[in-house]
């Protein structure tokens, strides 16, 4: 078996929309999302963006998000910049643990 991830999904399909096709952005929006397809904005002809499509997760948390279900975190950055808990008096250090275990495994 393979150690590389998971098979990609199949790439939507591309249109490309050039910059001045943005004046109108609501209607070149709504006929990509009609597609399903990724917008390749172009400018002169040089790749300057993308237009994407909003994913089916993240549809998903819109719709929990506005009917209440669902709260977006107090801060952003999930567990980053959060200290530790204090260490517990009951409970030994996880070393002193895994030492015992791996002592009672050797008899």
């Amino acid at each position: 078996m393979s150690a590389a991830g998971p098979v990609p999904a199949p790439r939507k399909p591309e249109r490309e929309v050039g910059i001045r096709e943005l004046r109108n952005a609501g209607k070149v929006v709504a006929e990509l999302a009609a597609a399903g397809a990724i917008g390749r904005v172009t400018s002169g002809g040089r790749l300057v963006g993308w237009l994407l499509p909003a994913s089916p997760d993240e549809q998903l948390v819109e719709e929990l998000t506005a009917s209440g279900r669902l709260q977006p975190a107090a801060r952003p950055g999930g567990l980053a910049h959060r200290r530790p808990l204090p260490r517990r008096a009951d409970v030994p250090p996880l070393s002193e643990t895994l030492e015992r275990l791996r002592a009672e495994e050797g008899r």
